[in-house]
């Protein structure tokens, strides 16, 4: 590193590529327990509370499917496959953690597998 006297010190490429990966790998072996990272317990599955949602995020998609997407749930990874908007919509699946009581909410009668949400 060279100083100087404008900004301190002054990184080459090489050295800012070699520090971003061991800075990098220090990050990715530190722990996330206790931040909430995702992991879902079993008693979570116990109760149902996944649902699944269609997410075009990062990816090209018309008009009907991103508004098919911002709105429909499913209780079934299959519910979602087979209710795309059209066709040619390839959107991803996604899994949804919702609350115990919306889940009561949204899929309280028995056998419903697909919820609008601008119907409710």
């Amino acid at each position: 590193m060279k100083p100087d006297k404008t900004h301190g010190f002054i990184l080459t490429r090489r050295q800012f590529l070699a520090f971003s990966a061991t800075a990098a790998a220090v990050v990715a072996l530190v722990p996330l327990a206790g931040c909430g990272g995702g992991t879902a317990t079993s008693k979570d599955e116990a109760q149902g509370l996944f649902v699944y949602q269609l997410s075009s995020r990062g990816k090209r998609a018309s008009q009907a499917s991103k508004k098919h997407n911002a709105n429909m749930l499913f209780s079934t990874w299959e519910a979602a496959d087979t209710n795309r908007a059209h066709p040619g919509d390839r959107s991803r699946i996604v899994r949804v953690n919702i609350s115990p009581s919306r889940y009561e909410l949204l899929f309280q009668l028995p056998g419903r597998q697909v919820v609008d949400l601008r119907h409710i």
